[in-house]
């Protein structure tokens, strides 16, 4: 299983939003906050964009922004193939801290 901690907003929602964790296991991904569950899907059927303001989860028609403290990891973990240039260069960046390299080296 894969846990990822950050924030889930709204679309036009401002500040740091809702603290969560993302559990990713097997093909499935829940969402809680604190004890509460507030929603669990199967992965393909939840929409999955990068964006510069976060990742954007589509699930039943809704859209939630899910920001992650391992962005790369997330990305990695929900099989993100494509993002925006801004979150690519973050993403790089976790990446070159994971592995211990410096990315600005190359």
């Amino acid at each position: 299983m894969s846990r990822f901690e950050g924030s889930l907003r709204l679309p036009g929602e401002h500040g740091p939003g809702l603290a969560v964790v993302l559990d990713l296991e097997g093909e499935r991904i829940l969402i809680r906050s604190a004890s509460q569950v507030l929603g669990e899907w199967a992965l393909s059927d939840v929409g999955v964009r990068g964006r510069d303001d976060g990742f954007h989860l589509i699930v039943e028609g809704e859209e939630l922004i899910v920001e992650c403290e391992d962005e790369a990891g997330f990305a990695l973990a929900v099989g993100l193939h494509s993002a925006t240039p801004r979150l690519r260069r973050r993403i790089s960046a976790g990446l070159g801290r994971a592995s211990g390299s410096d990315p600005s080296e190359t």
